[in-house]
């Protein structure tokens, strides 16, 4: 199962809606979206708002959209009903992906799959030594990422994971209006 995380406050943003900003021609929240929707995961979720702008273009890609009322408790909280679903659906394992990680390649979500085929284990994103998402989880590890609190997500759970590289850009995560301004620099430029 996928979760595309779409919940978060976006402090770092300002006033504005960052997964709502426009990213070239689309909205920051369907870059990734697209990207996932055909791949063959056995269910998609935005854990998010049934009413955000992007909402009508998730439910076209095939997403199934669970609001999130507690997004104010940080992003654990998306990552807690994920799980939560996956459990209940039965779910082998949960991808966790960022609706604010626009150039992530569909080449990169299948590496990932691939690493978690051959080992069954938590696998993560990784660049400059930093570990992040996307990141698969097997179902084994629900539990834990049903316990997890504040804003951190399943970062400590990725302590064990296997990391498969990825470079700045295609990991860039955008937190800050410069960081938007950057990706649509990007993005022209790889158009």
């Amino acid at each position: 199962m996928l979760a595309l995380l779409a919940a978060g406050q976006s402090s770092r943003f300002g006033e504005a809606d960052k997964i709502a900003a426009l990213l070239g021609e689309r909205m920051l929240g369907l870059h990734a979206a697209k990207t996932a929707a055909a791949m063959p995961f056995a269910g998609k979720l935005v854990i998010g708002s049934p009413d955000h702008p992007c909402a009508a273009q998730w439910n076209a890609l095939g997403y199934r959209i669970i609001a999130n009322e507690d997004a104010g408790q940080g992003q654990a909280s998306s990552v807690r009903l994920a799980a939560a679903h996956a459990a209940e659906s039965g779910a082998s394992a949960l991808c966790i992906l960022l609706a604010d990680m626009p150039f992530v390649t569909r080449e990169h979500l299948d590496r990932l799959i691939a690493v978690f085929e051959t080992s069954g284990g938590t696998v993560a994103s990784a660049s400059n030594g930093q570990v992040m998402p996307p990141a698969i989880f097997p179902a084994r590890k629900l539990d834990s990422l049903l316990a997890l609190d504040g804003d951190s997500g399943a970062r400590t759970l990725l302590v064990e994971a296997r990391l498969v590289a990825g470079d700045d850009q295609l990991l860039m995560d955008v937190d800050t209006v410069d960081d938007l301004a950057r990706a649509n620099g990007l993005y022209r430029e790889i158009r």
